[in-house]
């Protein structure tokens, strides 16, 4: 009997430093794709739209990685009033709070005319590159996030790009000559 207890009070203890361990390192679980998701949708009271379809197309891109993209996350907000004339400059720094995870700036522009905020952030982790994309637009607003395997999609690039499908034309007509 007393071993029963002591098994159950160490595994309650186990679990109980497990539990503490998680949650200061929550951080972990929260991506800056989410903390971006997360600020557009309480900053302009606007919901994703095709959720669940993009929640798809990350399940199909990570089943079937032949063109090198492993990863994909999307959040699409589409015909929703974002904001009338002067976005907020809570969205430049949400996006840059990013650089302190580890993101580099890759791209930054903002148009005064249209009021379109577009950044690009790139993160390198071992044989992959990580892609963040932003855009932010009056009327419509796109966040990306794409981990890419560049050799697999280079060789993808290279096998279905028009030269290599001109080179291939060539050596045949070269192996058959017209008579």
């Amino acid at each position: 009997m007393k071993r029963i207890r002591t098994n159950a009070r160490v595994a309650a203890f186990l679990a109980l430093c497990l539990f503490f361990i998680l949650a200061q390192r929550r951080s972990w679980a929260e991506d800056d794709f989410g903390n971006i998701v997360h600020h557009i949708e309480l900053q302009y009271h606007v919901h994703r739209n095709y959720r669940f379809l993009m929640a798809f197309a990350g399940v199909v891109v990570k089943c079937s990685s032949f063109t090198g993209v492993k990863g994909f996350k999307a959040a699409i907000f589409e015909n929703q009033h974002l904001f009338a004339s002067e976005p907020d400059s809570g969205i430049d720094a949400v996006i840059q709070a990013a650089g302190k995870s580890g993101w580099q700036p890759l791209i930054k522009s903002y148009s005064r005319r249209t009021g379109e905020h577009n950044y690009i952030y790139a993160q390198s982790g071992g044989k992959d590159i990580k892609l963040l994309i932003v855009s932010v637009e009056p009327s419509e607003a796109v966040v990306m996030q794409v981990k890419i395997n560049p050799n697999k999609l280079s060789e993808f690039i290279n096998e279905h790009s028009d030269e290599s499908a001109h080179r291939a034309a060539v050596s045949i007509a070269a192996d058959n000559p017209i008579r």
